[in-house]
C-alpha cells in the first residue's frame, strides 16, 4: 500500500521545505518513490510513480516550450508529483511549468525552503517501511476473513459481499474487456466521482479488475488488495466463470508473453477468437501507448471500435500501458497508408473517450507469415519505447522511423560503437569542451535540415554569417566535408548512436561539454547513482 502526496507532504523533511501545491489533486496521486535530478531529459529514465525534486538547474535557460515539453515527458513515464525548490534557478514557478501540470493533472509542488534533498529521500524510505510493517499487521484479519469464504466454497458473491461490508462501498468484479462479471449486493456508500481498482491476476496474466466505488484511502485500498487476491483464488477454483480472460485477450497475452510462436498454434488460437486472417494477407501490428494512470484494460474497448472503424475486423487487447491491435494490412512498401491509417486511428481515439489518455502508437513492419507476429507485437511496443528514449515527442511512430536507433539498440559491441563515435564526433566535442562553443548542436541540427544553410540558422536562431563560420571550423576538425555522401551518412549514425548511449538530445544540452566523449559513452545513464542530477561528462 504506497502512500498519497498528500502523506507525503506530512514527512518531516518535506513539510520543512514549506511545500505548496500548485497543481493537480495531491490526495489521489500515490508514490511509489522519492527521486531527485537536474536533468533535463528525465522523462525517459522514470518508471513511473515518482515525486521528482529539482532545483530546476536543467531547466534554466530553456525556452518556454522546452520548458512545457519538459512536464509533458514525466507525464508520459507516470511522474506522481514534480516538487520544484525555488530561489535556486527560478525566484518564482515558471508558468508554463504550472500550466502544463494543470493540463496534464500531475501534482506540482513549490518548495519555499531549503532542505538537502536526501533527507526527504531518507524520510520517505522510513514511512515505507513503517507502513509495511503496519499493512501486515493490520492486514492480517481481513485476509483471514476473506480466505476463509474461499476455503469454505461461499462463492464470488460472498466474497465480493464482504469486501463491499470491509470497504464500506459497493463492488463489482469486471473482466479484462470491461464487462462486468459480478456487483456485491452488500449496501454500501457510494462515491460516484472516485474508485479504487486492484488487479486480478490469474496463473496466465490479468484476468480483470475489482472496482471499489469509493474514494481511494489507506482502509479501501488495504482492502482492495487482499480481496483482488481472494478473488484470484475463487476464479481459480471455477474456471468456467465469465471472469476468465476473453480469447482475442488471452492470444495478446500469449503473443506478448512470446510463448505463442508456432504457425500451426496460432492459426488455431487465432481461428477460435473469430479473427484468421487469409493466406497471404498481411499482418500489421499496433500498440497504443495509453497514459499509465489510465489502465490499459479498460482502453481496451475504446481502441478495438476504433480501430474496426479504421482497419476493420480487428484482434485487440491489453499489454501493460500499451493497447496491441492485429489487423489486416499492407506490405511493408506502403508505407504512407500504414502513416495515414495509424494517423486516423490516433484521431479517432483523442476524439473519444480516451482523448489525452492516448499517448503514442507504434506500428511495426507488416508481416506476411503468423510465424512472424509474436515478433511484431514485440517491435510495435519497442517502436514506442525507442521513441521516448531518444526523446521524441511523435504521436504515431513507424517502426522505420527508428531503424537506425533499433539496429544501435540490439546486439552491437558497446566499446565499438564508443569507438566509432570518438571518431566521427570526438573533435567536436572537445573543442566544444575546451571553448564554450556550440558545434556539435550546430552539426545536429544541419545534419537534421538536410544540409539547409537556410533552415539550419533559421532552427539555431543565428545569422548565416554565424553559421557559415560553424561549419568552417567543423569541416577543419573533422577533416572532410560535411556535405560529403559518405561523411553525411557516418555522422548521422554517430549523432543517433549518440543520443541512445548519453540519452541526451543535443538540441536540449544547456551548456558546452566537459570531459572526453569516452566518459559519456561509458554507459552511465542520466541521473545515476553516484552522480545525482547530472548526465555523465555533461554540465547541468
Amino acid at each position: 500500500m504506497l502512500p498519497t502526496v498528500t502523506e507525503v507532504l506530512t514527512l518531516p523533511a518535506i513539510r520543512a521545505a514549506a511545500p505548496e501545491v500548485l497543481a493537480g489533486d495531491p490526495d489521489r496521486a500515490v508514490v511509489r518513490w522519492v527521486h531527485s535530478s537536474e536533468v533535463y531529459e528525465m522523462g525517459g529514465l522514470l518508471a513511473g510513480g515518482e515525486l521528482l525534486l529539482t532545483t530546476g538547474l536543467g531547466l534554466h535557460g530553456r525556452t518556454t516550450a522546452q520548458v512545457a515539453d519538459y512536464v509533458e515527458q514525466l507525464a508520459d513515464a507516470g511522474c506522481a508529483a514534480l516538487a520544484l525548490e525555488v530561489g535556486r534557478s527560478f525566484a518564482v514557478v515558471p508558468q508554463e511549468l504550472i500550466q502544463t501540470a494543470r493540463r496534464r493533472g500531475m501534482v506540482l509542488l513549490a518548495l519555499r525552503e531549503v532542505v538537502p534533498f536526501v533527507r526527504m529521500v531518507e524520510d520517505f524510505h522510513d514511512l515505507l517501511l513503517r507502513r509495511k510493517l503496519s499493512w501486515r499487521r493490520a492486514g492480517e484479519p481481513i485476509w483471514q476473513e476473506l480466505l476463509g469464504l474461499v476455503v469454505s466454497g461461499q462463492g464470488l458473491a460472498a466474497v465480493l459481499n464482504a469486501t463491499a461490508r470491509l470497504a464500506d462501498c459497493p463492488v463489482e468484479l469486471v473482466d479484462v474487456d470491461g464487462r462486468v462479471v459480478e456487483r456485491s449486493r452488500t449496501p454500501g456508500l457510494v462515491d460516484s466521482a472516485a474508485r479504487t481498482v486492484a488487479e486480478v491476476r490469474g496463473a496466465h496474466g490479468p484476468v480483470g479488475r475489482l472496482v471499489l466505488n469509493g474514494r481511494s484511502t489507506a482502509g479501501r485500498t488495504s482492502v482492495a488488495e487482499r480481496a483482488a487476491v481472494a478473488v484470484a483464488l475463487e476464479l481459480g477454483r471455477h474456471p468456467d466463470l465469465g471472469s476468465r480472460p476473453s480469447l482475442a485477450q488471452a492470444v495478446i497475452t500469449d503473443l506478448v508473453a512470446g510463448v505463442l510462436v508456432s504457425q500451426g498454434d496460432l492459426q488455431a488460437r487465432l481461428a477460435a477468437a473469430g479473427w484468421l486472417p487469409p493466406a497471404g494477407t498481411h499482418v500489421l501490428v499496433a500498440a497504443v501507448e495509453v497514459d499509465r494512470r489510465t489502465p490499459a484494460s479498460e482502453a481496451v474497448p475504446a481502441v478495438r471500435e476504433a480501430a474496426e472503424a479504421v482497419l476493420g475486423r480487428c484482434l485487440v487487447g491489453a499489454a501493460g500501458s500499451t493497447v496491441v491491435v492485429l489487423a489486416r494490412g499492407w506490405p511493408r512498401s506502403s508505407q504512407g497508408r500504414q502513416r495515414d491509417a495509424a494517423e486516423q486511428l490516433r484521431a479517432r481515439l483523442r476524439a473519444g473517450a480516451l482523448d489525452a489518455a492516448v499517448r503514442t502508437i507504434g506500428v511495426a513492419d507488416p508481416v506476411s507469415e503468423l510465424a512472424d507476429v509474436s515478433g511484431a507485437v514485440a517491435r510495435a511496443r519497442e517502436v514506442i519505447t525507442l521513441s521516448r528514449r531518444i526523446g521524441s515527442r511523435q504521436a504515431v511512430v513507424l517502426a522505420q522511423d527508428v531503424a537506425v536507433h533499433r539496429l544501435l539498440a540490439g546486439g552491437l559491441d558497446g566499446a565499438q560503437v564508443a569507438a566509432f563515435v570518438t571518431g566521427q564526433l570526438g573533435p567536436l566535442v572537445d573543442h566544444d569542451a575546451a571553448h564554450g562553443t556550440d558545434l556539435l548542436r550546430t552539426l545536429d541540427a544541419h545534419v537534421a535540415t538536410g544540409l539547409s544553410k537556410t533552415r539550419t540558422a533559421e532552427v539555431l536562431g543565428i545569422r548565416r554569417q554565424t553559421l557559415y563560420a560553424r561549419l568552417n571550423r567543423i569541416e577543419h576538425l573533422l577533416g572532410a566535408p560535411v556535405d560529403d555522401p559518405g561523411q553525411r551518412t557516418c555522422l548521422g549514425l554517430a549523432l543517433s548512436a549518440w543520443r541512445m548511449r548519453t540519452g541526451l538530445d543535443p538540441q536540449t544540452v544547456p551548456g558546452p561539454t566537459r570531459g572526453s566523449i569516452a566518459g559519456q559513452l561509458s554507459g552511465a545513464a542520466p541521473g545515476s547513482p553516484g552522480t545525482p542530477g547530472r548526465a555523465a561528462g555533461w554540465t547541468a
